[in-house]
């Protein structure tokens, strides 16, 4: 596994606040399905104060652990102490993280910014708030992550699959540095299904692994996708 600290192990083993706030009146969205990393944030202000805060994420790892830390950070905040929780202060929360995965806490903080100028939009559009978190997250990308790919052929599955073991080649170094491993099984629709081996096989942090991988496949596909263990053989 990567080298997380241990306080963002515990807030994605153990994710506060996550799912979707009955009464929100403020919400904020960042991130792309594309990416695999869309993000929302739903909160309940009530006299300037943050009231309550819930968050989902279609990230991994540390995209969920941004989303947990950020949740603490902003209940019972003001809302001008709230508007200067950036990204810094949500890595610093984490205990730092690794500088690929620096952009979850970025995602998270544009999502913070997000909720906070939604909440200042008048009364009557903020009313319409139910409607828009009932909405599941992830029916589309939320904004585009690379440029539209609109009228291009569509990849064949042996291209897919190339594409999946190309880029499983390139993030080897970073499973074998901690004696684990991913190897390729097959894709089903949006599943791409792998074998974990080493120390990523059983492994309770496994999922901090397939985050970090389901984002970058997501990029390559051109699709969202989502990585999961394959059966046992």
């Amino acid at each position: 596994m990567l080298d997380y600290s241990e306080i963002l192990t515990d807030h994605f083993l153990n994710p506060r606040n996550r799912g979707t706030l009955e009464g929100a009146n403020a919400l904020g969205e960042a991130g792309a399905v594309r990416s695999g990393n869309a993000f929302r944030l739903t909160l309940k202000i009530d006299a300037g104060r943050i009231a309550a805060a819930m968050f989902q994420s279609t990230g991994g790892g540390p995209e969920v652990a941004a989303g947990s830390a950020l949740t603490e950070l902003v209940i019972g905040k003001a809302l001008a102490e709230a508007r200067k929780i950036d990204a810094d202060a949500i890595e610093a929360a984490l205990g730092g993280l690794p500088a690929e995965d620096r952009s979850a806490a970025e995602v998270a903080a544009e999502g913070l910014v997000a909720a906070l100028k939604d909440y200042a939009q008048p009364p009557a559009f903020r009313a319409a708030q139910g409607i828009r978190v009932a909405q599941p997250l992830g029916v589309a990308p939320i904004k585009p992550a690379r440029p539209s790919t609109a009228g291009a052929p569509r990849l064949s599955a042996n291209e897919e699959r190339a594409r999946v073991e190309a880029v499983l080649e390139e993030m080897r170094p970073r499973f074998r540095a901690d004696g684990g491993d991913v190897a390729f099984h097959d894709i089903l629709g949006p599943r791409v299904r792998v074998h974990l081996k080493g120390s990523c096989s059983g492994c309770q942090l496994a999922g901090l692994t397939l985050g970090g991988l389901q984002k970058r496949l997501a990029e390559e596909l051109g699709r969202p996708v989502f990585v999961v263990p394959a059966p046992s053989r």
